[in-house]
Order: C-alpha cells, then structure tokens, then sequence
C-alpha cells in the first residue's frame, strides 16, 4: 500500500475503517519507519492539544480495552514483566489517542502495534496473552485459507493436551477442517482436522460408538496391547506423495510403526509426526501428501477403518520462513557450535545448530530468546526437562538436543529447537550464558544400613557433600525397596549429576537405583539437593550398599550473543 497521509491517519485512529483496511495499516506502520516517524510526529501534534489537567480514569479505559481482546483462554497466560526500557512518553501519548477516540479497536490497535499501554499491568497483559498461544501481535498474523473457521478449530482441540503451537496456527487459519469418516463393527473412525507445516504432521480425529459415546481404544493399545511384533494387525499408518509413493525418512529406508505418535487429546485423539528428518535440500517437501490411515483393530473388535486423508503443504511452505544466520561460536574446549538458520512456521519457530565432530564433549547448552522489549519470549537449558517452567515456550516433540533433550538420536550432531511461533519481523537475540560439559565422576561411598538408622552418614567426592539418613525397608514378593533420604550440595560449577546412579551390595550384587532429586540454586550459585534414594533389590535383608555414579555435568560460563534475523 501507499504511504499513509494525515485523512488516512484520522480514519484509522477514529475507527472509520474495516477490519481488513485496519490491519493493511497496522502492517504497513509495522515495516514502514517513514509511515512510524510521520505517526509518532502526529501523536506528538495531538499532545500539544490537549490539556494535561484533564481527569483521566485510567481503569476504566484498561477496562475498555481489555474487552476488545480475543478470547482465548486467561490460563494460559505467561505474564512478562514490563521492561524500563520502553519510553516513558509512550504512555501519555497512548492515553492522548485513546481520549480523543472511542475507545474502541483503534486504541486496542495503537497499544498493540507500537507497544504502548495505560498502565504497567495492562502492558503484561497485553504482552503475554498474545505470546502465550504464541501469536506475537494481532497485526502481522498471517492469514491461511481457513482463517474463517480459526476459532472454530481450535475449539476442537483439548486446551490441556495442546501444544500452543497448534492452537496459533489454528487460529490463524493454517490446520485444515475435515470430515472423514469410516464405519465398521458399529464403531466409527473420525479424521476432524490436520495440521502441515514443514515442521510436523499432526492429525485430530475420533472414534465413537452408534450411541456417541467415545472410545480411546485407538491410542490407548499402543501403550498396552501393541508391541512391535503384532502392530501390524491394529494398524498401519503411511505417508505418500500424490502418485502413491510411500515417503520415509531421509536417514532410514524401512517404514518405521512405531514412528507415528498416538496421544489422548481430551476425549479425541491426535496422530502426529516430526517433518524434520523427511524432508531437507536434498529430499525438498512436496506440495500435496496423502496420509493412509488402516485401522484393523482396536481393543477385541476386528474390522476394516480406512481412510486416505489429503494434505495440502502449498498454504503453510508459503508461510513459512527461514533466516540463514551462519554464526560460530567457539567452545572452552575448543570446539564449534554452529547457529545455521531460524525457521520460521505457522504451527512453530525452530532454532537449528549444529556441533563440530571433534572429541564431543560438549553435550548442551543453555540460552534465553529476548525481544525488542528486552522480555525473555524463549529458553532452552540442556540439564532441564522439556517442560513449560525450565524450557519456556519449547514444544518438546519437535525439540532435538543433546543430553536429556536428545529425543531423537539419528540427529547425530544436529540439534533442533522447537517453541511456539515467534514473531519474524521482531529482532529477536539469542543470548546463550553457558556451555556444559560431560566430566568423568569418581564417587564412592558404602553405607551400612544399620549406622544410617543411628545416624546421618556424610560422604564427599568430586568437591560435592551427601548426608544419607533415615533408612526405610518396604518388601514384597519381588524383593526389598529401601528408601533413603539424601540431602547434598554440588560443587562450584556442576549443575547436575549423572542419572546413572548404581547400587552394589556386600555380595557383588548390583540392584536397580531410581534418584530424582529435587534442586535448588543457592545464594553462591551451587546447587542444593535433596530427595529420596530408591534401591530396588531382589533380596530382602542387605546390610550394605555401596553407591556410586559416573559422571557430572560441568557449568561452563559463555557469553554469545546472536541476533536471529538475516544481515543487510
């Protein structure tokens, strides 16, 4: 579009266009600094007007606004902290605006767009329910050919069992409606939407009985009745291309059963896959795919549940982007960390590395994605656990790193991190703090059972400190589980120990050890540790263990910064 003039500002600030015209604007302010500067000229025109005794009630105008908002679900929300950054003024001239109009998507759109607010609360606001179903702004959402039934298809999904990646791309018109249906054995096979970006395949379906009633036979055998030598007879899942070929991945030529994931999505159930390793430069992803869905049985019932669903890539390839970033980072140890690209999906935005191949010590990293705002939108620790409150805004499915997040082992030395969809046109930086390395443990300590129960046994190895006390036996035909507190502090830079913990008692005999303590980061940085030691043995009267792990993960402090957006 044309460069705005003074008639077009007046219409958009007084709410006198359409939705579609409104949004063309937003757009338009959002990449043109000239169109920027000219506003904020024309709000500064707008401040000199207005007397600044007025009365301003400002919670009734938060109110207003906050009524304008989309309405998705408040529990999801990931409050970010306002940054002092931000301009003071912006905050009067917001108020300006706002009091000169009606209140209505105009002010809504001003505060948004150009990250301005009435308060401070309403800023956080504002800033985490749009990231939190991973939609950065209203005005740059990307319109896909079912954004008209958007609401409707996320409404189909259970809130508790997706990923907001699939909620923002669903809401933003990229996961395709579907009415497929297969009846046999008076049960009925459902196919209700799929989601297909470059990133994964993801289908919603159901099964009902002639009643209505729903069934979760279908993803529950998997993790019951199904193994790999009889999963032929439940089902046969396959990927083709549209003249029939069947589509593996790229590292692997046989069809693999179990590499399609069954999951309960409330009372539905999702069939989904990883895209990464099917498609690359070499193999590029087609535009149109069939995925084959045979369903012979399900819990006893025997029957025949085809369907063929047909799956459009064209809409989601022209929607996605990749920014070539091509940044090194050289390691204490000497070795190359290699930031290649940011992909950036309806559905998710991925951060590709890839590692040198020397002598592989290096097993992680850990790392925060800041805004413009100087607001964390991202992070990803290689000690944590692919959750929400370690890993924020990571969708661990498509996450491929190294230690515990090394989900997907034929990566080699490729890691892959998944979050929600970041914004593109935001200039996102990648702020990585540390690098962690595997380290040789030399740990050994005995603890004779009888002792413990009189009093707490200190042991120390490797600088770290354990206090073991308070011995529990519980028996069973299987054999004796004992339990034992364990309180301890690492030593200066180890973030965590191996999970690879091993019990041997006083005949030689190594039983099974289950340790997965709780952990906390003192006032000097160490770590603090605390929990119960589960040892699993066969016999029920040991009176000695002699305890021991492998290795350590050492904390080694970086500072690399990167910005993920392509250099003029």
């Amino acid at each position: 579009m044309t460069c705005l003039d003074k008639v077009m500002l007046d219409a958009f600030l007084e709410d006198q266009l359409s939705f579609e015209e409104r949004q063309e604007i937003q757009h338009h302010l959002m990449t043109c600094s000239s169109c920027l500067n000219r506003f904020e000229q024309y709000m500064d025109g707008l401040d000199m007007t207005d007397n600044e005794e007025e009365e301003w009630q400002t919670e009734e105008i938060v109110q207003n606004v906050m009524e304008k908002l989309p309405a998705y679900p408040l529990k999801v929300l990931r409050t970010i902290d306002p940054q002092s950054s931000v301009r003071k003024n912006w905050k009067k001239r917001s108020v300006d605006i706002l009091k000169k109009t009606t209140i209505a998507v105009a002010g809504l759109a001003v505060i948004v767009t150009l990250g301005t607010a009435v308060s401070p609360t309403f800023a956080s606001y504002v800033s985490g329910l749009y990231q939190a179903v991973g939609i950065s702004s209203p005005v740059i959402q990307i319109k896909g050919p079912y954004a008209n039934v958007g609401n409707q298809v996320v409404s189909l999904f259970d809130e508790k069992e997706t990923d907001r990646g699939i909620l923002a791309a669903a809401a933003k018109g990229f996961v395709k409606p579907l009415d497929l249906k297969a009846t046999d054995q008076g049960l009925t096979v459902e196919a209700k939407a799929v989601l297909a970006d470059p990133l994964r395949l993801t289908i919603l379906g159901s099964v009902t009985k002639k009643d209505g009633t729903k069934i979760d036979s279908l993803w529950k055998d998997q993790y019951s009745i199904i193994s790999n030598e009889n999963v032929d007879e439940f089902r046969e899942i396959r990927l083709k291309d549209k003249n029939g070929n069947i589509l593996t991945p790229f590292y692997k030529q046989d069809v693999e059963p179990f590499a399609w994931t069954l999951l309960p999505n409330g009372e539905n159930f999702v069939i989904q896959r990883d895209l990464n390793n099917f498609f690359d430069e070499k193999n590029p992803l087609p535009d149109e795919l069939v995925l084959e869905l045979r369903v012979k049985r399900m819990g006893d019932t025997k029957g025949t549940w085809n369907l063929d669903i047909p799956i459009d890539m064209r809409p989601a390839k022209a929607a996605t982007k990749t920014v070539a970033i091509n940044k090194q980072f050289t390691t204490p140890h000497r070795e190359k960390i290699d930031l290649k690209e940011t992909r950036y999906a309806p559905s998710g935005t991925q951060i590709i590395f890839s590692t040198s191949e020397s002598s592989l010590k290096e097993t992680g990293v850990r790392y925060q994605l800041i805004n413009e705002q100087g607001a964390a939108v991202g992070s990803w620790d290689d000690t944590k656990s692919d959750s929400e409150e370690t890993n924020v805004k990571v969708i661990p499915d498509i996450s491929h790193g190294g230690m515990y997040n090394a989900v997907n082992w034929f990566e080699g030395k490729r890691w892959i991190h998944s979050y929600v969809p970041l914004d593109s046109a935001q200039n996102t930086t990648l702020k990585l703090d540390a690098v962690f390395t595997k380290e040789k443990a030399y740990f050994q300590t005995k603890l004779p059972l009888s002792e413990i129960e009189k009093k707490p046994l200190v042991a120390t190895g490797d600088g770290n400190r354990f206090i073991f006390r308070s011995v529990t036996k519980k028996s069973s035909e299987r054999g004796t589980t004992y339990l034992i507190k364990v309180e301890g502090r690492l030593a200066k830079g180890i973030s965590s120990l191996s999970e690879s913990w091993k019990a041997t008692d006083e005949q030689g005999d190594i039983s099974r050890i289950m340790f997965f303590p709780q952990t906390n980061v003192q006032d000097d940085g160490t770590i603090s540790i605390s929990g119960d030691l589960k040892i699993i043995s066969e016999k029920k009267d040991v009176k000695e263990f002699t305890i021991t792990y492998d290795h350590m993960i050492k904390e080694q402090e970086v500072d690399w910064n990167v910005p993920l957006k392509q250099e003029k």
